[in-house]
């Protein structure tokens, strides 16, 4: 009797597991089909096809399927305050060190002009892109493997992967870096993806992924 049901906790933990590589599988086949034959302007990826490939099938998926609430993944109100606080704090840190690098690098600090004139879309295009990346790989990825695995630093690896595995349609069809480029953006996507999946384990909220990610985004795009 205790083999049989030890079977069937296997067995099913099995198939959830499946399930999340499955979905993983078709917004990823989606994205990269999206990337490989349309090249819109980046606000039209960012505002439109994100939304539509990264956000509404985790909401469908969240509401019909779980019959859950979003604060499931972590949209959520409790401790915002605090959160916002947190989330500011250490994304200045973060802002900050891109500064100083910047100082380093130039003897003072430079902004590219093209990043003075449209500093607001900028910014609001930064702030969309660290919401719906998020929501998907630290409120959905992560927070769904973490619930059936019980294993935190197995599925902050794993989603890790599944988060970075987002970036290779953009590197191959716009960006295509090269060499050590190439080496820093996996190696920086690595670390803000773990940072954010261990503060959304301590926080169980997305507040502070969102924040951190924003200022990643802003530190990278204006100073380094």
């Amino acid at each position: 009797m205790k083999k049989t049901i030890k079977t069937t906790v296997v067995k099913a933990t099995h198939t959830s597991i499946e399930w999340i590589f499955q979905f993983w599988a078709w917004q990823l086949l989606s994205w990269a089909l999206y990337r490989y034959f349309f090249a819109f302007p980046e606000w039209i990826d960012e505002f439109i096809f994100k939304p539509l490939v990264f956000v509404l099938p985790v909401f469908w998926y969240v509401i019909v399927k779980e019959r859950r609430s979003l604060t499931s993944i972590g949209l959520t109100k409790n401790n915002s305050i605090s959160h916002i606080a947190l989330g500011i704090g250490i994304g200045c840190m973060l802002l900050g060190e891109g500064i100083f690098m910047n100082y380093l690098k130039h003897g003072n600090t430079v902004v590219l002009p093209s990043m003075q004139s449209d500093m607001v879309f900028i910014l609001l295009l930064s702030l969309a892109t660290a919401f719906t990346e998020e929501v998907l790989s630290r409120g959905f990825y992560f927070s769904r493997l973490f619930e059936t695995t019980k294993r935190l630093w197995y599925s902050i690896g794993l989603s890790t992967a599944l988060f970075m595995a987002f970036h290779i349609p953009i590197l191959v069809t716009s960006l295509k870096f090269q060499g050590i480029t190439l080496v820093l953006f996996f190696w920086t996507t690595l670390i803000i993806s773990v940072a954010n999946a261990f503060a959304y384990h301590q926080t169980k909220s997305l507040v502070v992924p969102i924040l951190l990610h924003f200022f990643w985004n802003i530190t990278v795009l204006f100073f380094l």
